[in-house]
């Protein structure tokens, strides 16, 4: 929002809770009140609403729940806004788990070991011969209630048991409207714990019609949750041609344009694929100080705007390498310190750590939410977090407990 208001684009925001930062910036311009995305019927409902009173609009989704929305409704909408999505096709390749190993494949993309069994009797086949630990992937996160990742299991019976509960919780959250059979049907990947080489993410943007492709890479190295979650800590990397290359050619197989994250982990000496954000993502800020300005791509595409996308993004390759920049969720990363602390399940030498890392980032460091010129956005984002913390604090425990491994660098 605020990248956009610098280069004088008018950014409209549907703000859905309370606590909804976006929604209290001092560059938001129209605030829509809106039911959750998870309410399709009347997200959409209200979506029409504002552009019979306001045509004309570009929609950038924020989450997997609004590409698919926005993707399949496209007919609807595409009579009141200006829409930048690929075609249903594409997208379900991408949100579906599956279908995107196949692509990446096809790609000639390296993917980790993976296993679709269709029934519980092919799983109880299949349980004894695979690669422990293996992790329980949801197969898409549309229309879920819950945001985790999966869940790691070490044998066949941890995976007899918690596979059915698992396939249960998912049905459950799912609303099965316009979604292919078998979506709630998680799939089995070969698990691998990230070392000190991280998830590595490859952002960028591709163009539609303008031969245009352009990327940054960045390395997550602390995440919320163990064994897998969602970024708190980003560092700036070199440019990498080949996983460019390689994501370049997942895009083209794919069919797809617009902007996008795609995270890889290395496994048996080769970086291979583990998801693909089609959207705005979480650390989009760290390419924004970098240099790259993928939402006005976005918008500037969605105009037609062909010349001035091929401008930007000709402006947007030249990288400086040198360039130390750091992407940290601030009030997160010492929230997770200080709960991990009063739990007993970090060491001293690891708090030292973390601490040092912030402090000696902090002078090239892009923060989520918090900004000078634009504080309230940041206060509400804690705000937000200290709710959220105080719901999932029993689970938040559990994880906690001695089994649970300590907080490692390098996640």
């Amino acid at each position: 929002m605020r990248h956009l208001a610098r280069f004088g684009v008018g950014v409209n925001v549907i703000v859905d809770h309370p606590f909804c930062a976006a929604g209290w910036s001092r560059y938001a311009g129209r605030r829509y009140a809106g039911p959750v995305e998870s309410d399709n019927i009347r997200y959409l409902d209200g979506l029409l609403a504002i552009g019979k009173r306001d045509p004309g609009q570009v929609l950038l989704p924020t989450s997997d729940e609004l590409v698919w929305l926005y993707t399949f409704n496209a007919p609807l909408l595409d009579r009141y806004f200006r829409l930048y999505q690929p075609p249903v096709e594409t997208i379900k390749r991408i949100l579906d788990k599956a279908l995107l190993e196949k692509a990446a494949t096809i790609a000639g993309v390296a993917v980790l070991p993976s296993w679709d069994p269709q029934n519980t009797d092919e799983l109880a086949e299949l349980a004894p011969h695979l690669p422990y630990p293996v992790l329980i992937k949801p197969r898409t996160h549309v229309h879920r209630l819950r945001n985790d990742k999966g869940m790691v299991v070490h044998s066949p019976d941890e995976l007899a048991a918690e596979y059915p509960r698992f396939l249960a919780r998912e049905r459950h959250g799912f609303d099965d409207t316009a979604r292919a059979p078998g979506a709630v049907r998680p799939v089995i990947q070969k698990f691998v714990d990230v070392g000190r080489e991280g998830v590595v993410s490859i952002s960028g943007f591709i163009g539609r019609s303008a031969d245009v492709f352009v990327t940054r890479r960045s390395t997550k190295i602390l995440q919320r949750s163990r064994p897998v979650g969602v970024g708190v800590c980003y560092e700036a990397c070199a440019a990498d041609p080949a996983l460019s290359q390689a994501v370049c050619r997942l895009c083209r197989e794919l069919g797809y344009f617009g902007l996008f994250e795609v995270e890889f982990i290395l496994h048996d000496g080769a970086w291979t694929v583990i998801d693909f954000n089609p959207r705005l993502f979480n650390q989009i800020g760290l390419d924004l100080r970098r240099g790259l300005p993928l939402p006005m791509l976005a918008y500037l595409d969605a105009l037609g705007e062909t010349d001035a996308v091929q401008a930007l993004a000709a402006e947007a390759q030249h990288e400086d390498p040198t360039e130390k920049t750091a992407f940290c969720d601030n009030f997160t990363l010492h929230a997770i310190l200080l709960a991990q602390t009063l739990c007993m399940r970090t060491r001293l030498e690891d708090l030292a750590h973390w601490r040092r890392w912030a402090r000696q980032n902090r002078a090239h460091m892009v923060h989520f939410a918090s900004n000078r010129q634009d504080p309230m956005p940041g206060i509400v984002h804690i705000l937000s977090e200290l709710y959220l913390g105080f719901r999932a604090a029993p689970r938040f425990v559990r994880t906690m407990l001695p089994s649970a491994p300590p907080i490692a660098r390098g996640l």
